[in-house]
């Protein structure tokens, strides 16, 4: 008998991710997915396609005596905004809505698995002291994680004649920003691997291969992919903002597209720092 329904309008990626753990995990879980395409879409309307495809049980009723998020940004985020989107509607608002929801609010973080990254293989078998730096950029390939500002910093290092490699991973969709294949030709041979692995144990492969990772995203209420990365070893790049601050360090931040250019470039003269510091976040 089933005990926990598992609802994922947006299947892919960490959300996926989450689902397969849950799954695993729990036992007497019905999932109840839809493929990750348009995200945005699937939150605005995912509800409708499953109250008409869940099949109705008059033994329960889905109203929630727990609301979990998973950060405190993404917690606070939409309660705060409860009253202004409130406003927007033109008349018979109703009351008190933010006072019964905020005292069943709880934080509960995203279950990162641990990753023994001592039996992957090392992508480049050369000593780390000869390669340059290498960069990881792995979220999906959309415009709300900001790939323009990404791509216009590594174009920036290159002019100022900087070594560095990169690998550009995560998964790409239907409509992809144009700046990935304007990028692409421009990178040349400092790209090492482009584009979504399949794999799971090649892609942390070349997590650990790697020396930095960098986020530039403009949404983000968890990131896992950025904690994998750091899993694996790598040094962390991330916006002042969203998330970041509520897991990562004053050190491992950057509040302008200035700041960032100005870290990695101090890396990519300096790659054994990157290499030989040990990331601790909360």
């Amino acid at each position: 008998m089933a005990h926990i329904l598992l609802i994922e309008p947006f299947c892919g990626g960490s959300h996926r991710q989450l689902m397969e753990i849950l799954g695993s995990q729990v036992c007497g879980t019905v999932h109840y997915c839809l493929s990750a395409k348009k995200w945005h879409w699937r939150m605005r309307t995912g509800a409708l396609y499953f109250s008409q495809n869940i099949p109705k049980n008059s033994r329960y009723s889905l109203v929630a005596d727990v609301v979990v998020f998973n950060s405190l940004f993404n917690m606070t985020s939409f309660l705060n905004n409860i009253d202004s989107f409130l406003k927007l509607m033109p008349d018979h608002r109703p009351n008190g809505i933010y006072d019964q929801i905020k005292p069943k609010c709880q934080v509960v973080y995203f279950p990162l698995q641990y990753l023994d990254i001592s039996k992957l293989e090392l992508e480049n078998q050369n000593p780390r002291s000869c390669r340059p730096l290498h960069i990881v950029w792995s979220h999906r390939w959309e415009h709300d994680k900001d790939p323009e500002l990404f791509f216009q910093t590594l174009f920036h290092l290159i002019e100022e004649g900087l070594s560095f490699n990169v690998s550009v991973l995560g998964e790409g969709f239907s409509q992809t920003p144009d700046v990935f294949h304007k990028a692409r030709p421009l990178l040349g041979e400092r790209v090492l691997h482009w584009g979504y692995q399949e794999s799971r144990s090649k892609y942390l492969e070349i997590l650990k291969d790697a020396d930095v990772a960098v986020s530039t995203a403009k949404h983000e209420f968890f990131g896992v992919a950025m904690l994998e990365a750091v899993q694996c070893g790598c040094y962390p790049l991330c916006p002042k903002d969203l998330v970041y601050p509520e897991i990562y360090p004053e050190q491992y931040l950057y509040s302008t597209p200035g700041q960032l250019a100005k870290r990695l470039r101090y890396l990519c003269k300096n790659p054994g720092f990157a290499r030989h510091h040990k990331t601790v976040v909360s």
